[in-house]
């Protein structure tokens, strides 16, 4: 047989499946890659070993060659083994091994590396495989390590990271260490010398991951060196840029949106901030030529820049990134700033409406664009108080973010904000309930608001005036009072006045029923006094009765 042909053939790479074409010749392997046109030669004379394995998709066809690479084909039937055998063993002289797999799920097993990649074994089998070409970046912990793998544009589905448990080792030597200098020799982990960096500025306060850093940045990727992590992330990871004043327009954030995010131990960071000094300055020196610099980036940058320290930050990412920075618009507050002071469930931060989304800073940052928004809301906020509300983002994919704290005079901005780019406002739960909220974008639901709050507060202070009112003054207790302070008292007057108020001729029997009230009135709170004086105190013993005299004696006999 002079050749093979397998139409059905996939190649892995970087987690994706790609489609191909494998020919088997008498002197080499080709395989054509039908999404990229590309194609792969591989001559008899390079092969070391060829390893017939169960696969996700049917069978697999690994060739390992003499440089410690391997090749590894999916789509194979379980019918296609003895015809392989034949071919392979008559014109390349190897045998094809069958490597067996481990299948009962257990995650507890030995790590062996060679011919490039990284093979987890349970009890002598493979469990899986990992070609260190596809890991991007190695972190190490006290008796972990995580591995981080490139991110495929055309895939749906790749993996991230996975994380691996090392015991400590009874030989001498760090096991962990060891783990991953095995590693970084066959990852394809960005590096790159301090001379070759485009330009570098140092000192910058970090403010998520919090800390001060060097910020270099290189043709393909930045570098952000702390004291205990180092941060190499390529330019395609950043998806937006943020350039936002902060609410005493003295400081300046720079904000930083990635994908996937960057991982500080266990935490992960899908957004980086940089905050600044608005008078602070600084000086930054590009290393490429004038005529370099005129070809890769234009006008935008020059040999020598000067300037504010967030303008020169913001200008470089635009220029190397090619990303747009995003400011803010149209929106501002009572008080002349373009966010609000919020709270995020405990943390206190900014909210910044901008012209296609909201971001909020600082702990958690959050951004979310305006086609995710399925409503907005003004509710009550539960303090006792009633100064601030809290606004409620209802989103397109379910659940809601609450930001709460914010003053009520930021209400009007923020309602007025919402009806220019047509988002739709939600009836809150907790606001008063005769408001009409069915309403246009053109009506002014905070001026409503403040209406019936004010029509509350006039109602609660005229019931509070009426209940003080009927407290202090009670008919009989002030006629009391002033027969018996008052010199001038009602019963000295000719008139009195009826339930009405309107004043009536005064009777003699009236005066005397009045008098004979105030009388007793007196005799009884004089008796209540002289009882309050003669009151045992609790804490004397009770003195013994004084023998009965001999009329009370008589008295108690009849």
């Amino acid at each position: 047989m002079a050749a093979m042909e397998f139409d059905e053939v996939y190649e892995e790479i970087r987690g994706v499946l790609n489609p191909g074409r494998l020919k088997l010749t008498s002197n080499s392997i080709v395989f054509k890659n039908l999404r990229t046109g590309k194609v792969e030669t591989i001559t008899k004379d390079e092969i070391d070993a060829i390893k017939w394995m169960k696969r996700s998709r049917g069978y697999g066809l690994k060739f390992i060659t003499k440089n410690d690479t391997s090749l590894r084909y999916d789509g194979f039937k379980d019918t296609d083994i003895e015809r392989l055998k034949e071919f392979i063993t008559g014109n390349f002289g190897k045998n094809i091994e069958t490597q067996k797999m481990a299948v009962n799920g257990w995650n507890w097993g030995k790590v062996s590396f060679g011919t490039g990649n990284l093979a987890f074994e349970v009890d002598h089998k493979q469990a899986f495989e990992v070609p260190l070409k596809n890991v991007s970046n190695s972190n190490k912990g006290k008796n972990e390590i995580t591995l981080q793998f490139h991110q495929p544009e055309d895939a749906k589905v790749s993996l991230m990271e996975i994380r691996f448990y090392v015991p400590p080792s009874d030989v001498d030597g760090d096991a962990v260490e060891d783990f991953h200098q095995n590693v970084m020799k066959g990852a394809a982990v960005l590096t790159a010398k301090a001379g070759d960096a485009i330009c570098s500025l140092s000192d910058i306060n970090c403010l998520v991951p919090r800390g001060r850093h060097e910020l270099r940045f290189y043709p393909g990727f930045f570098d952000l060196h702390g004291k205990s992590y180092d941060y190499k992330i390529p330019y395609n990871q950043i998806t937006r840029g943020f350039l936002l004043p902060h609410k005493d327009n003295r400081q300046m954030y720079f904000v930083l949106s990635l994908d996937p995010p960057v991982k500080h131990g266990q935490t992960r960071y899908q957004y980086i901030i940089f905050g600044f000094k608005k008078e602070e300055e600084t000086k930054v020196e590009i290393s490429l030529t004038p005529e370099a610099i005129q070809e890769k980036y234009g006008n935008n940058l020059q040999k020598e820049m000067k300037g504010p320290y967030h303008d020169i930050v913001s200008r470089l990412f635009r220029a190397i990134t090619e990303q747009r920075i995003t400011v803010p618009g149209s929106f501002t507050s009572k008080s002349g700033a373009k966010c609000v002071s919020c709270a995020y469930k405990a943390s206190a931060g900014l909210l910044y409406p901008l012209e296609r989304g909201f971001i909020y800073i600082t702990k958690p940052p959050i951004y979310i664009h305006h086609d995710d928004v399925a409503s907005c809301g003004f509710n009550r906020s539960n303090t006792a108080t009633g100064r601030t509300f809290d606004f409620e983002i209802q989103l397109k994919s379910g659940g809601s973010q609450v930001f709460s704290n914010i003053e009520k005079e930021e209400a009007k901005p923020m309602s007025d904000f919402l009806s220019s780019k047509d988002l739709r406002i939600h009836a809150a739960s907790n606001w008063d309930k005769k408001v009409n909220y069915s309403v246009d974008k053109d009506r002014d639901i905070y001026l409503e608001h403040v209406q019936n709050e004010g029509q509350e507060r006039e109602d609660d202070d005229d019931e509070s005036d009426d209940e003080e009112e009927d407290e202090d003054f009670q008919g009989g207790e002030e006629d009391d009072d002033a027969l018996e302070y008052d010199s001038n008292a009602s019963i000295n007057s000719t008139e009195d006045e009826d339930e009405d108020g309107n004043k009536s001729p005064s009777s003699p029997k009236k005066r005397k029923k009045i008098a004979s009230s105030s009388s007793t009135s007196k005799k009884e709170k004089s008796d209540e006094s002289s009882k309050k004086k003669s009151k045992p105190k609790p804490k004397e013993s009770p003195k013994k009765k004084a023998p009965k005299s001999k009329e009370e004696v008589e008295d108690d006999s009849d």
